[in-house]
C-alpha cells in the first residue's frame, strides 16, 4: 500500500473514532489541602490520622455520570468509633460517612491559610448533595441526589451528629431528608467502600447520575465530603477537560493529507 493510501486509511480511522467516541474526562486527583473552620489548633485532622485522615479524591465526569473516589483512612470504619459513652454520637451508632456535596463553582473562604476559616456560613453555597441510604454501612449501597435550597435549612452539620467532645463543627455533612419534597429528588446513584487490608488507606466510591442538573454541562464541579464528625474534610474544584483530543488529531491528519496532495 502506498503512502497516499496509508494516509487516507489513517485519516478515515481517526475520524471514525472521533465521531464514535463519547465525551470522556480523564480522572483528576484533588489532594486534601483543605482544613475548614473550627480546627481547635489540630490543623488538618482532629484526632487520630490513622482513623480520620482524608488523603485525596479522584473525580471524573463521563457524559452525564460523575464518579468520585475518596481516598481515606476512614474507609471501612463507619460506626466503629464509640469512645464517647453518652450516646451523643449519632444516637449511639458511631461516626459515619457523610453525604457528598456538589456545586458548579468553588467559592471557599480564603481569609486564612488552607481555608481554616471556611464553614457553612462563609464558604461555598452547595447546590446539590448525594445522600447515602445507610451511612453506617461498610459495604455501600444506593443513594439519592437532591437539589438544595442554598441557605442550609435542609443541611445537617457536624454538630447535628455530635454534641460533645472535640470535633470540627460548622461543616456540611448530610442532607436533612425530612426537609425535602419529591420535586427536590433528582436522580439515584450508588456507592461502595473498599477497605485496604494492607494499608490504612481505603476508598469510598460514588457514582452519580447528573442528568437534569446544571453539573451535567458545567465546565467546573465543586465538591465537599467529610465523615459525620468533620474531623477531616476535603473540598476542591474539578475542571472538566475538553473532550476534543481525537477531533484535533483528526484535523491535524487531514491537514497533513492536504499538504501531501499539494506536493503531488
Amino acid at each position: 500500500m502506498n503512502r497516499k493510501l496509508l494516509l487516507s486509511a489513517g485519516i478515515s480511522a481517526i475520524l471514525c473514532l472521533a465521531v464514535a467516541q463519547p465525551s470522556f474526562a480523564t480522572p483528576t486527583t484533588i489532594t486534601d489541602g483543605y482544613w475548614g473552620g473550627e480546627d481547635h489548633g489540630y490543623g488538618d485532622v482532629i484526632g487520630r490520622n490513622s482513623w480520620f485522615d482524608i488523603i485525596s479524591m479522584d473525580v471524573e465526569r463521563k457524559d452525564d455520570f460523575l464518579s468520585v473516589t475518596i481516598n481515606t483512612n476512614f474507609a471501612g470504619r463507619s460506626g466503629s468509633y464509640t469512645r464517647l459513652t453518652n450516646n451523643d454520637i449519632s444516637n449511639g451508632k458511631g461516626i459515619a460517612y457523610g453525604d457528598l456535596f456538589l456545586s458548579d463553582t468553588w467559592t471557599p473562604d480564603e481569609s486564612a491559610s488552607r481555608y481554616a476559616n471556611d464553614n457553612y456560613l462563609t464558604g461555598t453555597t452547595w447546590s446539590y448533595a448525594f445522600s447515602l441510604d445507610d451511612r453506617w454501612s461498610n459495604t455501600g449501597g444506593t443513594g439519592t441526589l437532591y437539589s438544595l435550597t442554598g441557605d442550609d435549612s435542609d443541611t445537617l452539620l457536624s454538630e447535628d451528629f455530635l454534641s460533645s467532645g472535640t470535633f470540627r463543627n460548622g461543616q456540611e455533612i448530610a442532607v436533612d431528608t425530612s426537609m425535602k419534597s419529591s420535586d427536590e429528588t433528582l436522580q439515584n446513584g450508588s456507592w461502595n467502600v473498599v477497605a485496604d487490608t494492607d494499608s490504612t488507606v481505603g476508598k469510598i466510591n460514588f457514582m452519580i447520575d447528573l442528568t437534569g442538573t446544571s453539573l451535567a454541562q458545567s465546565d467546573t464541579i465543586a465538591l465537599h465530603w467529610g465523615m459525620t464528625c468533620g474531623n477531616d474534610t476535603i473540598e476542591g474544584e474539578y475542571a472538566v477537560p475538553e473532550p476534543a483530543i481525537l477531533g484535533l488529531l483528526a484535523l491535524g491528519l487531514i491537514g497533513v493529507g492536504v499538504s501531501q496532495r499539494r506536493k503531488t
